[in-house]
């Protein structure tokens, strides 16, 4: 999920962590007993974690996680460091790909010293803290003794049988670290990517309810763009994330769109059968295509507890389900817009020859992405996103609109929909300010869906610009130029908003109206508004 700011992702060593600011799990060993002579030695050895495979099948609708079927893997491209007394770095170095490692130390003979694996990847930068610990950097340990040639690390998923062993839950850091890294590393192998650093919260106390992130009180999953941080779940018993690598890789792809990319997504709760703002059909059909395109299964799977019991929904992006699980396909559902992706780099198969013939590379899906979908003069959409791709060199337009019409998207041909009449009827196109309108919304849905929402288009003056808004009922406006925010008013519930901006002529701008009059969904009524737009 994308969270906007209107819609609100052993034992432990306690003198570890304070002194380097780290959350310990898996530490044993006592002290640093009895020293002889300085002794150097080169350290070697592997350091792996717990993988506990999520499950679901859209047949049965069941699923849970997989305790009896843990595969072992490498934690790879981690800082993992030699500790001495008083904590004092005495050798560090980088896990390779197989998560082995070789340094370089100096201890006491027969001292006890520290092993300690950071969940902290070095390119791309990726760290997972602890949001309920003041941000300690989550990490494994051992102790062994000074002047040692090998040493391993392992994490442990920490469960029991039945629960979880909260001092042993090692391996949910690195899980929700590798997941991310191998998203990262598949767009590396095709390009070149300019990634910004990336801080993760996960915190066993990270819970499905909002309030303070620093007591774990995160309300979900989800990236957010105001700290450019994702927080995932993590209380055991309620709701734990570290193994969905579908979720994981989906709050990823968010921050890898806000980052390199751009995203217009409002924000909120979304599901299946929503008619949606096209801006989040965009958002949350993009995150859940690119878990799919990431990872090896095309099957999202979300697992939680639900009455004392391990369970999980999901659906697939490959195959639609009978009955559908997308009642009003098009530009305005996040299931077609994710199946449409999916299908843009997957494979084509017998089944699907009759409109599936597009097949195309991740470095492609990334040129769109970070070029004219980024650029776009409208908002971020299916639509916008489909100009883009027809226009890269070797796509072949014609495969991508018979694809496009499988999942009721028409033949797109601009940034503003052109060729989808229910994308391009969205937008006004406003060919001279001032500009006045009264108009109606519709209650009985939240505000990031399509009947709250309205666009107006325009060309800057060079003169300031102000946009007022009235409404019977509690709206807001705001205006973007190429995705950047120019100007908004959402302060008030009386419906009155009004903002003023200095704009540039011939740049083209959006100005976007949102009803928040929630009202009856059993009897969803209209109200009206009024909207100005003016230039002096």
């Amino acid at each position: 999920m994308y969270v906007s700011r209107t819609s609100v992702w052993g034992r432990t060593s306690v003198t570890l962590a304070l002194a380097l600011g780290l959350t310990v799990l898996g530490c044993n060993g006592d002290g640093d007993g009895d020293e002889g002579p300085p002794v150097t030695a080169t350290l070697t050895g592997k350091v792996t974690y717990d993988f506990v495979p999520a499950s679901y099948s859209p047949a049965t609708r069941s699923g849970t996680l997989g305790f009896n079927q843990v595969t072992v893997k490498p934690v790879r491209d981690v800082t993992i460091q030699v500790l001495g007394k008083n904590n004092a770095v005495l050798g560090k170095a980088t896990t390779d790909e197989n998560g082995r490692y070789s340094l370089t130390y100096t201890a006491g003979e027969g001292a006890n010293v520290t092993l300690a694996a950071l969940a902290k990847t070095t390119t791309p930068s990726i760290q997972v803290e602890d949001n309920t610990s003041n941000n300690a950097v989550w990490a494994v340990s051992t102790q062994f003794k000074g002047g040692a040639t090998s040493q391993d690390l392992h994490a442990g998923h920490g469960w029991t049988g039945n629960s979880y062993n909260a001092n042993m839950r090692a391996a949910a850091p690195f899980a929700i670290l590798d997941s991310m890294y191998t998203a990262s590393k598949a767009f590396l192998a095709v390009r070149p990517v300019p990634f910004p650093p990336l801080k993760v919260n996960w915190s066993p106390k990270n819970a499905p309810e909002r309030g303070q992130v620093s007591s774990g009180q995160i309300g979900t999953s989800h990236f957010s763009p105001s700290e450019n941080e994702i927080y995932v779940l993590g209380m055991a018993g309620v709701d734990t994330d570290e193994f969905d690598s579908h979720v994981i890789v989906h709050e990823w792809g968010h921050f890898f769109e806000a980052n390199l990319s751009r995203s217009d997504n409002p924000g909120g709760s979304h599901s299946s059968g929503d008619i949606l703002d096209p801006r989040i059909a965009f958002g949350e059909g993009y995150g859940n295509a690119i878990s799919a395109i990431l990872l090896p299964t095309s099957v999202y799977v979300d697992t939680l507890w639900n009455r004392g019991s391990l369970v999980a929904f999901g659906f697939d992006m490959e195959s639609a389900p009978v009955p559908s699980d997308d009642p009003s396909p098009g530009v305005f559902s996040e299931f077609s817009v994710m199946r449409f992706l999916y299908d843009l780099h997957d494979g084509t198969s017998v089944a699907e020859s009759t409109y599936d013939q597009v097949s195309l590379n991740l470095g492609i899906l990334y040129d769109v992405l970070v070029g004219p979908q980024k650029t776009a003069a409208g908002v971020t959409t299916i639509g916008s996103f489909i100009h883009g791709l027809k226009a890269q060199s070797g796509v072949n337009a014609s495969a991508v609109d018979t694809l496009a019409a499988h999942y009721g998207i028409g033949s797109i041909r601009s940034t503003f929909g052109e060729g989808d009449s229910d994308l391009a009827g969205m937008y006004t196109q406003v060919s001279s300010l001032p500009y006045n309108i009264a108009s109606t919304l519709q209650s009985g849905a939240a505000h990031n869906r399509r009947s709250q929402n309205r666009y107006y288009v325009f060309t800057g003056t060079g003169r300031t610009v102000t946009v007022t808004a009235s409404s019977v009922d509690d709206v807001g406006i705001l205006a973007l130029q190429n995705g950047t925010q120019v100007g908004e008013a959402d302060a008030t519930v009386s419906g009155q908003e009004t903002f003023s901006f200095n704009s540039q002529a011939g740049k083209v701008y959006v100005v976007v109206l949102t009803g928040y009059r929630i009202g009856d969904d059993d009897a969803p009524e209209s109200y009206s508004f009024n909207l100005s737009i003016s230039s002096q």
